[in-house]
């Protein structure tokens, strides 16, 4: 698998990124794109969700150099949490300075606006897939970000369908900030081989019943592309937090 990526990368990356839904807009900033679509990865798992290309692109960021992950796996496409965790896997074998994991979620707090951003420093299974209770992950940070960005607890759940009205409230009386069906299982891979990611939540929607509106996956592509400045930004404020040095030439 790492023989067919070798070949588009130079320089180890410093930084890895999963890309989530309609995020895909930071590629456009990367310099010296290199891209390898999954499908010329022999063997290697499909994506089947709208806004999950399927590709990695390696290349330059301010002159730091990243390997990024257009397209992730989920439980609910039949893949096991190993296989889901495949990306980190691959990140890791780089030995990179980061993880940052990204998604589009749905909002629990109707004071918070739909589109901006979310550091992750909670994480509730609320997939029920191993015990009845939910259990809660706390994830530590060193980052001092000169930008607004929330801090607050993601919940995973299984998907493929929204959570109901009754779900979200639920998810709120537990302390959930917001809700997505990704994620997790990448963090549980990351805490298998030690890593802290840095995980970030675009908040793209309200959850079920906080207003008489449904949610349907074409509009947090939408509102995720929305913002594809202000995320760019964020994820640069992050890079040059975690890597401080001079800017490489390329």
């Amino acid at each position: 698998m790492n023989k067919e990526l070798n070949k588009i990368i130079t320089t180890p990356p410093k930084i890895c990124i999963i890309l989530g839904s309609g995020l895909d807009g930071l590629i456009d900033s990367i310099q010296n794109k290199k891209i390898l679509p999954y499908n010329n990865i022999k063997g290697f798992m499909k994506t089947s969700v709208s806004g999950h290309i399927g590709q990695f692109i390696y290349g330059y960021l301010d002159g730091i150099p990243i390997l990024c992950a257009l397209g992730r796996f989920h439980y609910y496409e039949g893949y096991t949490f190993d296989e889901v965790g495949i990306l980190i896997k691959i990140f890791n074998s780089y030995n990179p300075k980061a993880i940052i994991i990204t998604n589009s979620s749905g909002c629990l707090r109707l004071d918070w606006e739909i589109g901006s951003f979310m550091l992750v420093n909670k994480i509730i299974d609320f997939s029920f897939i191993d015990t009845n209770i939910p259990k809660i992950y706390k994830i530590k940070h060193n980052l001092k970000l000169n930008t607004n960005i929330h801090l607050g607890t993601y919940t995973y759940t299984i998907g493929p369908t929204y959570e109901t009205e009754a779900e979200i409230n639920e998810i709120i009386r537990l302390g959930g900030d917001a809700v997505g069906m990704s994620t997790f299982p990448e963090y549980i891979m990351c805490k298998k081989l030690g890593i802290n990611p840095v995980i970030i939540s675009c908040l793209t929607n309200y959850g079920a019943g906080l207003i008489k509106q449904k949610v349907f996956h074409k509009d947090v592509l939408k509102n995720a592309k929305k913002v594809k400045l202000e995320f760019i930004y964020l994820i640069k404020t992050i890079i040059q937090s975690i890597v401080p040095q001079k800017r490489q030439k390329i």
